[in-house]
């Protein structure tokens, strides 16, 4: 047996505690763009395997959203408080 089914299973995990964190709007929430970028990876490996080409292609652009999303919560305000400046 492959371990496709583990990949999807672990993929749709990591989309919903993305979800759960955004919603929750806490000091966390940034986070849940680090859940996405994993469920991403995930659903390409499967879409690939499975040549669902069209799921490949919407994470593909999810993949894009999800890294801005790191950059926007993450990246960007941890090198603002490095810097000692605003945002």
């Amino acid at each position: 047996m492959n371990g496709l089914p583990y990949i999807e299973i672990s993929a749709a995990l990591l989309g919903v505690v993305g979800t759960l964190l955004l919603a929750g709007r806490s000091r966390l929430a940034g986070w849940g763009f680090v859940a996405y970028l994993a469920s991403n990876a995930g659903w390409l490996v499967f879409s690939w395997n499975m040549a669902l080409w069209a799921l490949f292609a919407q994470q593909l652009v999810f993949t894009g959203c999800s890294l801005y999303g790191v950059w926007t919560w993450l990246v960007r305000p941890a090198l603002a408080h490095t810097r000692g400046g605003a945002q």
